[in-house]
This record gives structure tokens, C-alpha cells and sequence, in this order.
């Protein structure tokens, strides 16, 4: 089994190194689990540079230039050279390219892979306008050359029966036999309908669409004899490349069966036929693919594209935030989109179910802003009662969405993180006042959030995944993923619809490595 921490990088320039890696280096089939990043001296190599580029440090120089092609420390280098190089290259310095490209000349027996990936990498700047720099890839509902004002844009024309059978999949895109296995148990149950909950890894390029997504599913489809429309949001990981492949898929025929289940935005309206239940994706991705960056890394990106696009913030977190004032960032959706989901929640006649990438709240991850400290005696600090911020809740998502909590809306399935976490019903933040005041109308409580993104990246004991950093707990403490020797099962939930006024069936599966029959953890009713 792989070691995820290496395959999965939450930074920018790491994952899309890691992406041109696997596309050179791991054949026409595109599989990262062909990979071994630790045995294979070149990819150990790469392995380390990328390590060492995640924490914002250079790779030393290695003590001798000699042959590179098994030591993995000289690899280091040479990979952040030839990074370094394709950037220059970029940034059309010819100085620092001549400099760098002397800099490799000294190495005897160079890998001619490294090269390879240099060009890859920077075939991958030249492709997604995204890099050099541009906008992300996004089809704005009233903008003239998308939605042009048509609040239905983003709506699916296809609806689910009534009665619809429903499989939720999250961070699904690795094109493992891992991910085959979780697609296999889920589509035993014969959905009508597929929905993902973002990334494509490494960085959501075409190659990567068309080996480990779209032909992921193409696979497993032939394999089992069933086929279903897959739906889907975007993560972090498809806007590392601007989600340019990502809209792309699409637009393709691959996943969906007729016309009409066409999905033409990173957003979507799906309904049931008799209007009793529709699904609301969410594109988190769009400002959320920078959060894991160093926030100098971040508001250099957001600045360059602030300056293209002035409706884009400075700070995800805090448009007015000027860039001399660091501020945490927190994921958030566009303003237009909020205003198309809060259309189509408030005027739908049933219940929605939102789904997204990121999380809303995490006991493991800080997804949100510090409660505010204020002066106290004896020069002293203490929390501020009256800030409602808390580090492991989005309390800028939650104003957004959360006047639809309750009364529209019943659940909310997420993923991002590679767990599944049955969080407990109505959470409420310790500390938030019974009465919130003028924050009641945003700050509703959601009746159930569920995290879901646990269909195929691995996990290890070691990456504790049912710590409890921050104070969210489990629905019951039991509600967790089985384990084999030192790594958690993967799995996937399925959604039954009863029709209009009745409960909705959630039942929560895991696999056991390969083998693809599904076990129950937990099943409920979502009204």
C-alpha cells in the first residue's frame, strides 16, 4: 500500500509536479498506483524535492555530482533545477535559465526522465491559461458567454425518478484499484445516479481525467454492466490546472447517458421527478484550491488575479482585507453562486441535500479563523465571547448557506478530507450564545453534516483520521471505518429516495482493500 502522504500534495507547484511525474514516468496507462515512490530511485528523488518544496525549503546540494540515475539526493536536486528551469523558462529570464541550465550540465549521467518532466511541467504552464497567469475556468450563470442571466443554467434538464437510488463518492479520482474496487461495491446496488465530491489527483490534468476519472469509470461500467450519469463537483486538485480539464469532462459524452444529463457548470441543480428531493453541488474549489498554500503564496495568486478580475477578492475570507494585513483565508463559494443556490433552494417545493468539496467544520483540520482574543486583567488576553470565529469551522461558508439550513435544507455531504466522519446532528460550535442575535438568519444549524471523501486515497493509522484536535464529535464514537492491519477500508454511501414528502434511506458502506462487497457501518433517515 502506498504511503498517502506522498502521493497526494495539498500544494499547488508540488501536485503538478507530482502530476508530470506520473504522466512521464508512469506509462500510457496513467496508473499513480504503478508508482512506488519510495523503491524507484528516481521517484524517491522526486519524492524528496517535493517533500521538501511542500515545507517551503530548498533541496541541499548534494555533496558529489557524479551519477545521478541511483542516488536519489542528487535526483532531489536535479528535479528542483529543472522546476526551477521550466519557471524561468515561463518568466522568459534568460539569465537564470543559462545559469540554471550550467547548473545541470555538471552532472554526470543525467536522467533524461528529469527532462522529460521539466518539458511536461512546462507543457502544463503553456496549456491551462490559469498558470501564466489567468482566471480559473468558470462558467458564471449571468455572465453574457455562460448562464447570460438564465437562473437555470447549472440546472440539470435529466430528473431522478422518484423512487432513485443514489451512490456519493468523494476524492474518487486516483485511477487505483483501490477506487475500481469502491466503484464496483457501489454500483452493485445499481444506482440511477453517481455523485462525486471533487479531486482528480494530482492536479486534474486532461491525461489525468482521461486515465484516472473519466476512464476509471468507463472501466468499471464495462465491468460490472451497469452504467449510470456521474455528477460532480470540483476539488482543490482540479483547479491546480484552473479546472480547464475538469469542465472539459464535462462536456463529453463519457459521463452521462443521454443529452439531457448534461452538466454544464462546476455548479448543479439535480431534482427527483416528482419534485420531492433535489441535489445542490457546490463549487468550493474555485477560491479553495489556494487555502493550503503558505498565505503569502496565496495572496500573491489572488492579487495577480484580483488585478484581472476586480469581482475576485483579495482575501477569500475577507474582501476588504488589504494585502499589508495577513488574515487566515476560509473557503467560499462565489457570490454569484451563493445567490443561484439560495434561488434554487427557496423556490424548490422539497428538501435539498447540498454537496461540495470542502468541509463546513473538521475535528481534525483548521478550516476556519481563531476566536478573537481580547484584553483582560492583569494584562492578559481571553477569548472573546462575542466572535463567533473558531478554527475548525467555516463560519464565512456557513453565513452564506446557512440561511438555508433546516427549513430547505436537510444534509450535507462533503469530502476533502480522506475519512468518513457521521458527525453528530445539529452540531453547534462550543461557545456560540443560544441566541445569536442578528447572526440567526445566517448561522442556522445544519441538521446533518456528513464528510465523505474516503473512497479511495489511503489512510494509515499513523495519519490518525479520528483524532480529535477540535471539539466536533461523531454521531455515536463507533461510526468508523474498519481497518486492515494499519490501513482504513475506503467506501461509499448510498441514497435511497421514497418519494415526495418521505424520508430519504442513507446508508453508509466501506470495502475492505480489493474486495469490492460492500459492509454496512451505519444507515438513517434524512427528512
Amino acid at each position: 500500500m502506498p504511503d498517502p502522504t506522498t502521493a497526494y500534495s495539498e500544494n499547488l507547484h508540488a501536485a503538478l509536479w507530482r502530476s508530470a511525474a506520473a504522466e512521464v514516468l508512469g506509462g500510457t496507462a496513467g496508473r499513480a498506483a504503478d508508482l512506488d515512490w519510495a523503491a524507484n530511485p528516481t521517484l524517491a528523488g522526486i519524492d524528496r524535492h517535493v517533500r521538501a518544496l511542500e515545507c517551503g525549503r530548498p533541496v541541499r546540494p548534494p555533496r558529489s555530482a557524479g551519477p545521478a540515475h541511483r542516488d536519489p539526493d542528487i535526483i532531489a536536486y536535479l528535479s528542483e533545477l529543472h522546476q526551477r528551469l521550466a519557471h524561468s523558462r515561463l518568466n522568459d529570464d534568460p539569465a537564470l535559465t543559462a545559469e540554471l541550465r550550467r547548473q545541470l550540465s555538471t552532472f554526470a549521467r543525467h536522467d533524461s526522465a528529469l527532462d522529460q518532466l521539466g518539458e511536461k511541467y512546462f507543457e502544463y504552464y503553456a496549456e491551462y491559461p490559469y498558470h501564466l497567469p489567468g482566471a480559473p475556468a468558470y462558467r458564471c450563470w449571468q455572465a453574457p458567454e455562460a448562464g447570460n442571466g438564465d437562473v437555470d443554467f447549472g440546472l440539470i434538464e435529466w430528473r431522478l425518478p422518484a423512487d432513485a437510488t443514489i451512490a456519493v463518492v468523494g476524492d474518487v479520482g486516483t485511477g487505483t484499484d483501490l477506487a475500481a474496487a469502491t466503484l464496483v461495491a457501489a454500483l452493485s446496488f445499481r444506482p440511477d445516479a453517481i455523485l462525486h465530491l471533487g479531486d482528480v489527483y494530482y492536479s486534474g490534468t486532461a491525461f489525468e481525467f482521461d486515465h484516472r476519472f473519466v476512464g476509471l469509470f468507463e472501466s468499471v461500467f464495462a465491468a460490472t454492466g451497469h452504467r449510470a450519469p456521474v455528477f460532480g463537483v470540483p476539488g482543490n486538485h482540479e483547479y491546480f490546472t484552473g479546472a480547464h480539464a475538469y469542465l472539459a469532462a464535462l462536456d463529453g459524452p463519457a459521463l452521462r447517458m443521454t443529452p439531457d444529463q448534461r452538466q454544464r457548470a462546476s455548479y448543479f441543480a439535480l431534482r427527483s421527478a416528482d419534485d420531492g428531493w433535489q441535489f445542490l453541488g457546490m463549487d468550493t474549489g474555485f477560491y479553495g484550491h489556494t487555502i493550503s498554500m503558505p498565505i503569502e503564496a496565496q495572496r500573491a495568486v489572488l492579487a495577480v488575479l484580483h488585478r484581472r478580475h476586480p469581482e475576485i477578492p483579495l482575501d477569500p475570507g475577507s474582501p476588504a482585507v488589504t494585502l499589508s494585513v495577513p488574515q487566515p483565508a476560509m473557503v467560499r463559494l462565489r457570490d454569484d453562486e451563493v445567490d443561484w443556490h439560495i434561488r434554487h433552494a427557496t423556490s424548490f417545493p422539497g428538501r435539498s441535500v447540498l454537496l461540495s468539496h470542502h468541509q463546513l467544520y473538521s475535528a481534525r483540520w483548521e478550516v476556519g479563523r481563531a476566536q478573537r482574543q481580547q484584553p483582560a486583567d492583569g494584562g492578559r488576553t481571553r477569548l472573546d465571547p462575542a466572535d463567533l470565529h473558531r478554527g475548525w469551522v467555516d463560519t464565512d461558508l456557513w453565513r452564506q448557506v446557512g440561511p438555508l439550513f433546516g427549513q430547505h435544507v436537510a444534509v450535507w455531504f462533503w469530502g476533502h478530507e480522506h475519512n468518513l466522519g457521521i458527525f453528530a446532528d445539529g452540531y453547534v460550535p462550543p461557545g456560540w450564545p443560544a441566541d445569536l442575535g442578528v447572526d440567526a438568519a445566517t448561522l442556522r444549524t445544519l441538521p446533518k453534516g456528513r464528510c465523505c471523501g474516503h473512497a479511495a486515497i489511503p489512510v494509515n493509522v499513523r495519519d490518525r483520521p479520528y483524532g480529535v484536535d477540535f471539539p466536533v464529535p461523531l454521531k455515536r464514537r463507533d461510526l468508523q471505518l474498519g481497518r486492515h492491519e494499519d490501513w482504513y477500508h475506503r467506501g461509499f454511501q448510498i441514497l435511497n429516495l421514497n418519494g415526495a414528502g418521505k424520508p430519504m434511506a442513507a446508508r453508509y458502506f466501506q470495502v475492505a482493500r480489493l474486495d469490492p462487497t460492500p459492509q454496512l457501518i451505519h444507515q438513517e433517515t434524512i427528512a
